[in-house]
């Protein structure tokens, strides 16, 4: 299934394209293109704002790809309200499923606050970057965007992962799993020992372009359905009680 939520894919391309691309491959490399030109660009903005919020969040996804696409910046409430994206197909039990639009700002809000506890996101680091790749604000994009932001995030929390040890597979594996069974520890317990000491901003657009897989959750395997319809209903509340049980304020562990 074409992953084709504005339904013109065959006269528009891949997501609206600016290249009206519809060949995987060439999507993936242009894509690619738009956000490693302006890496340096999207880590100079994070890194000079005071604080970071969930309109810094939109604007880093603007700086990366608004080359390719007209509608960078903008998040799936305000694209595709009407429509909640799954990896994987709706009805299979193993799927992932992602938050559904009108809820996106507050996933994100909620990540941003876990990590303003310093002590506890460095002992829970897999705790924000779960929330975060569930709120998957973007239609495309959203590993990317994430990374950066998380990166700046361990920066300001005095610690960094060191991801050129980390395995995709494992790390998209870990991923899916704590998106499924939030705050479990799924892949807190995975980056854990990837944690190091601070790292100067100096080298992380290298670090970053040298990463194979972080984005893996954006376009494959992606699905859609209505909100309305009533399976996907319910599979938001059940997933939203099982967030609620698994919880924990955000206070310090110590």
């Amino acid at each position: 299934m074409i992953f084709d939520p504005f339904g013109d894919f065959e006269t528009a391309g891949y997501l609206q394209n600016s290249l009206q691309l519809k060949d995987p491959t060439e999507v993936k490399e242009s894509e690619h293109l738009s956000f490693e030109s302006s890496i340096e660009d999207a880590l100079a903005y994070l890194a000079e704002k005071k604080s970071i919020d969930y309109r810094t969040v939109l604007k880093v996804h603007e700086i990366l790809f608004s080359d390719f696409y007209h509608w960078a910046g903008k998040d799936r409430n305000e694209l595709v309200p009407h429509l909640a994206l799954f990896k994987g197909s709706h009805d299979n039990p193993h799927s992932t499923a992602f938050e559904r639009p009108d809820f996106i700002r507050m996933s994100v809000d909620y990540a941003l606050e876990l990590a303003a506890d310093k002590k506890r996101f460095k002992n829970r680091p897999g705790e924000v970057m779960g929330q975060l790749a569930f709120a998957h604000p973007f239609l495309d994009g959203n590993g990317r965007t994430i990374l950066l932001v998380f990166m700046e995030l361990c920066y300001r929390a005095r610690f960094a992962i060191d991801w050129s040890r980390t395995s995709k597979d494992d790390y998209l594996r870990k991923l899916g799993d704590e998106i499924r069974e939030p705050s479990n520890g799924h892949l807190d317990n995975y980056l854990k020992p990837f944690v190091v000491e601070i790292s100067s901003r100096d080298q992380w657009p290298e670090t970053i372009s040298g990463i194979r897989g972080l984005d893996g959750l954006d376009k494959e395997g992606i699905t859609y359905e209505n909100l309305d319809n009533p399976e996907v209903q319910q599979i938001y509340k059940t997933y939203r009680r099982r967030s609620l049980d698994a919880r924990t304020p955000p206070e310090s562990d110590g």
